[in-house]
């Protein structure tokens, strides 16, 4: 189904030439460190896609919605998509906030809940977390399907309160 990892590594070093290098005892540290890091990122990055869905790369995202780079950022700053920086600096999008057909667009209502969480100053982690658990305000429904679901003032209401109590 899936490629392994140790081909993934093997096939970069291959093509990298540098294959059959000595390392000195520096050299395996730092690569030791780099390589720990790199796993520990991955290992990261399927523990919240996961729990909030797939992340999308800045190509995936121009991709699936059909949008300019000027077109994805302003709905960024517009606060219709919502952007998420990894410890790396790495930059992705939160799919969950697309619709299920192409051409993905913002769902609904999503534009008015993230606006309402702009206010708390949280990282977008946060917010994609929110919006993919299930709450009993809404029935023990997910932000996210209830937006789907029509039911945006309720979301955007309990948005306020959850970036209120953060601020507070």
């Amino acid at each position: 189904m899936g490629t392994p990892l140790k081909k993934v590594v093997d096939d970069q070093l291959e093509a990298s030439g540098m294959a059959e290098e000595r390392l000195d005892a520096e050299d395996v540290r730092y690569l030791q460190a780099g390589v720990a890091k790199v796993l520990s990122n991955l290992r990261a990055r399927r523990v919240w896609e996961n729990h909030i869905g797939p992340v999308l790369t800045h190509r995936q995202m121009l991709d699936v919605t059909g949008w300019s780079k000027q077109a994805l950022s302003q709905a960024v700053q517009a606060h219709r998509v919502l952007r998420l920086v990894a410890e790396d600096g790495t930059v992705g999008y939160w799919s969950g906030g697309l619709t299920d057909t192409p051409p993905h667009r913002p769902i609904p209502g999503l534009k008015e809940t993230l606006t309402a969480w702009a206010a708390a100053d949280v990282e977008g982690w946060t917010v994609a977390s929110w919006l993919t658990t299930e709450q009993p305000e809404l029935d023990g429904r997910t932000p996210r399907q209830a937006l789907i679901d029509g039911d945006d003032n309720d979301v955007v209401a309990l948005a306020h309160r959850a970036a209120q109590r953060l601020v507070s």
